[in-house]
């Protein structure tokens, strides 16, 4: 499912949804956000009707109620700004947001290279959210360098934005989910 909304707060409630992927960008126009605009509809269609894709019809508004909803009122912070464009794939709606909720930033200057080009990324995303496989979340662990990964592709940094997000537990939750739908 796909959604252009005005405000976040405007994303319906749907039980049946396991993952939430927010397309976030800010103020300026970016080509690697145009890659997530103009495959808005495919990512949508792809993903099913149990994840959901939403942009903001507002990108720098829209990307502002996301990051404090979901990263924290020091949203304006540079070091998140310097991920932008990027997309924050979450396992809870805004309204049902808890502090074990998964928050995973994946910003979209290193994603065509990491994932081996659009076309790998985009299948290796929607595969994953639709529980068929783990590649994606395999990506994230494959590097040696867990240092230079989470300065890359994802933000792993101690209390960011006074949340601490752990990608091993990430994952772990991520297998059992899929092994309790098997």
């Amino acid at each position: 499912m796909g959604y252009a909304l005005n405000e976040l707060a405007n994303l319906p409630v749907d039980d049946s949804v396991n993952f939430y992927i927010f397309a976030i960008n800010g103020t300026y126009r970016e080509p690697l956000y145009d890659m997530i605009s103009n495959n808005f509809i495919n990512i949508a269609r792809q993903i099913g009707s149990n994840a959901v894709i939403a942009i903001g019809t507002n990108s720098e508004a829209f990307t502002t109620s996301v990051a404090k909803k979901y990263i924290g009122s020091g949203n304006s912070d540079r070091s998140f700004t310097e991920l932008l464009p990027a997309l924050l794939i979450t396992n809870s709606h805004p309204d049902k947001l808890t502090k074990d909720s998964m928050r995973l930033i994946v910003p979209l200057r290193d994603a065509e290279a990491r994932f081996g080009g659009w076309n790998q990324f985009f299948s290796l995303l929607t595969q994953f959210v639709r529980g068929e496989n783990e590649k994606f979340i395999e990506c994230f662990e494959k590097r040696e360098d867990f240092i230079e990964m989470s300065n890359k592709i994802v933000q792993l940094k101690p209390n960011f934005f006074g949340l601490g997000i752990n990608i091993n537990e990430f994952v772990d939750q991520w297998r059992k989910r899929r092994a309790q739908a098997r």
